[in-house]
């Protein structure tokens, strides 16, 4: 008989993850609650980032539970840079059962404006200051990345999902061999005094992605999924430092507050577990605007399990 205990449905323990973006933000989030959870993950970030102190202190966290981090240097926005991460990582493990793939830009126009209260001429200075070059960067992160990052890993993930575990089990039994991709709520509302454009494009992109890649690669039983926050403190979001340009939002949300890593931590364990095995392409939204609870859940298909 299945165990139906928590620590069973949402263990990650002993699992093999890599994290894009995980020395900072909502990519040290995901990282921190892997690791904590009994998890190995190799946490991905540029070379600039401060991956020797995330790796150490992700080792702390995972020193009672076997968790362990190491870190890999990475330039997610060159196809030839995935490829050589990708080939790292295969000398190392057979298989790997959870792909992040989280790293992400924005680049807001040089000139600025309230784009709710701006006059047309106000409006059209700050748009037409957008440089080309930063719409191609936003897209070569937040989105070509995914691609390439996915195939780059399909055979370790599809080895997860097909290895044997005994008793007639294989690893897509557990929810292995699965690919989270972060998107943005940006991708599905324009509810800000900033003009996130090219972000919030490069994240709708992503979203239909998801179902593309989901479409190919569930034969394989590799699962692609999206998750779609909400407001988190990164670097790219400072939350709470003087002068944010999101603060203003927090009051008109139930929970009056940005995401703590609690929220998403709790929906990357799911998906990536033995509780979320059924799910085969669904949107996770992580926003404190929708509901009570904070968490809203949308299909965007039906599961082929």
């Amino acid at each position: 008989m299945s165990s139906l205990s928590a620590a069973d449905l949402f263990s990650v323990k002993g699992r093999v993850a890599v994290v894009t973006g995980g020395s900072s933000g909502l990519g040290l989030m995901i990282s921190k609650g892997l690791v904590t959870n009994g998890a190995k993950v190799y946490v991905v970030a540029l070379p600039c980032d401060p991956i020797a102190e995330t790796v150490s202190q992700l080792n702390d966290l995972g020193r009672e539970t076997g968790g362990s981090a190491e870190g890999l240097a990475c330039d997610v926005s060159s196809k030839e840079a995935i490829q050589e991460l990708a080939q790292t990582i295969s000398q190392k493990e057979a298989k790997l059962d959870i792909l992040i793939s989280n790293a992400g830009i924005r680049r807001d126009p040089p000139v600025q404006c309230n784009v709710l209260t701006a006059s047309l001429e106000e409006l059209q200075e700050s748009m037409w200051s957008s440089r080309q070059s930063d719409w191609t960067a936003t897209f070569q992160v937040n989105t070509t990345a995914h691609y390439f990052l996915s195939l780059a890993f399909l055979p370790l993930l599809a080895a997860a999902a097909n290895a044997s575990l005994g008793n007639r089990l294989k690893g897509q039994d557990e929810g292995r061999g699965a690919i989270i991709i972060t998107s943005s709520c940006a991708s599905m509302h324009n509810a800000t005094n900033v003009d996130l454009t090219s972000y919030a494009t490069s994240k709708a992109a992503t979203d239909h992605l998801v179902k593309l890649l989901a479409a190919k690669y569930n034969r394989f039983y590799v699962r692609v999924l999206g998750i779609n926050p909400g407001f988190v403190p990164s670097n790219m979001n400072p939350v709470g430092e003087e002068g944010n340009i999101f603060s203003s939002l927090f009051d008109k949300v139930p929970a009056k507050r940005a995401a703590k890593a609690e929220d998403i931590a709790g929906a990357v364990l799911y998906l990536s577990s033995k509780a979320g095995v059924s799910i085969e392409l669904l949107k996770f939204l992580i926003e404190f605007s929708n509901a009570p609870t904070g968490l809203v859940v949308c299909r965007w298909g039906v599961s082929l399990c």
